[in-house]
């Protein structure tokens, strides 16, 4: 990737995934760690000091005194989006926030309306709009290769959380503050679908928690969501966290003229293909050579590495993805001409993607299908 050498500050706030992952990627992408923020301020600055991040602090106002901070990425819980996604924007800062976004569409709503009144860029982390094989299908289906989308399948089946003495970041396992498998992977799943297929209608889910020895667990760690597009295409995703036995990974389009699918190896970060089946047969399509992604490193600092779910984000998949995202949200920052022909997914997505996973969890509480609210 192209590097662009004009200097622009950024604050990380959250001291896990925003430490493995974000620190590394906004680097990547050009930009200059300058602070990280997070509960302890005694804490931060031990994770901070081998990363040579110069202010580490659990007061973001601080950060944001430094008048060469342009950008603020928020990779805390999920019910602790909105207060500093808020205080970015007030200052007149540009945002990036991961997902699940906020705790409900209302919420979503407010953070969006609040970054469009100020006028600051904004970006949701989904950065698998940069994966390599995601990337392509798009441009598969997009060039019309398979005709209008009529199905769509996606499973994912990870054989973790077998160990209940392994330690989770607490909100993980707390529905009240965010937790669950179907925001936490389902949201980039729904994306996915809102990019190959248009927007969700309607939808009917089951939740489940299948890891063991946890009694104390109420967020879902398995989900099933059956559902309709606006152009009246079905799918279902399907995904469990807890799944025990070899993994399991599938993604499948069916349209009007043929097939798209993505070819998985047996492990995660193994080499993806993606394939297109029609009247004249199947074919392997070639990844045009912009969107192929660097290999994964890991995340060196192991001393840092404390949780299951550390041990997930510091295998370095999510780093060449993310900083593809943050050189799109550069760019136009800086007004300049996007870098590629995929975009990141913008604070209109966010909401888009909270109203479904929304109804997803209203479906499941009632046992019903639900009509997803549109904006």
């Amino acid at each position: 990737m192209e590097k662009n050498t004009q200097a622009l500050g950024a604050v990380v706030v959250g001291t896990g995934f925003g430490l493995f992952t974000h620190v590394r990627a906004l680097r990547e992408a050009g930009f200059e760690v300058r602070a990280i923020v997070g509960r302890s301020r005694a804490r931060t600055q031990a994770r901070a000091a081998p990363l040579g991040i110069p202010l580490a602090t659990d007061d973001l106002a601080e950060a944001l005194a430094d008048p060469k901070i342009q950008l603020v990425t928020v990779a805390t819980p999920p019910h602790a989006h909105a207060s500093p996604v808020l205080q970015a924007i007030a200052a007149g800062r540009h945002v990036m926030c991961e997902k699940p976004f906020a705790k409900d569409l209302a919420e979503a709503r407010t953070l969006l309306a609040a970054a469009e009144a100020a006028g600051v860029v904004h970006r949701l982390g989904a950065e698998f709009r940069f994966d390599s094989a995601q990337a392509l299908l798009r441009r598969v289906v997009a060039d019309g290769l398979i005709g209008s989308p009529l199905h769509f399948l996606r499973i994912y089946h990870q054989p973790g959380l077998q160990d209940p003495n392994e330690t989770l970041s607490p909100w993980w396992e707390d529905a009240s503050q965010g937790g669950g498998f179907l925001g936490a992977f389902g949201a980039h799943m729904i994306d996915q679908v809102r990019c190959l297929m248009g927007e969700i209608v309607a939808v009917s889910a089951v939740l489940q928690t299948l890891a063991p020895g946890r009694p104390h667990m109420t967020a879902d760690d398995c989900y099933s969501v059956q559902f309709v597009t606006e152009h009246g295409a079905k799918g279902l995703l399907m995904a469990a966290l807890a799944a025990p036995g070899p993994l399991v990974m599938a993604t499948k389009l069916v349209g009007t003229h043929g097939a798209a699918w993505i070819q998985s190896g047996a492990t995660y970060g193994d080499p993806e293909q993606v394939w297109v089946q029609d009247a004249t047969g199947a074919r392997h399509v070639a990844m045009p050579s912009e969107l192929v992604n660097p290999a994964p490193t890991p995340f060196p600092v192991t001393e840092l590495i404390q949780t299951e779910q550390d041990r997930w984000h510091t295998q370095g998949f999510d780093v060449a993805p993310y900083a593809r995202l943050f050189t799109d949200m550069r760019a136009q920052m800086l007004g300049q001409a996007p870098p590629g022909l995929e975009r990141g997914a913008t604070f209109h997505d966010a909401v888009a993607g909270q109203a479904v996973l929304d109804a997803a969890r209203q479906s499941a509480a009632t046992q019903s299908w639900v009509t997803v609210s549109q904006r």
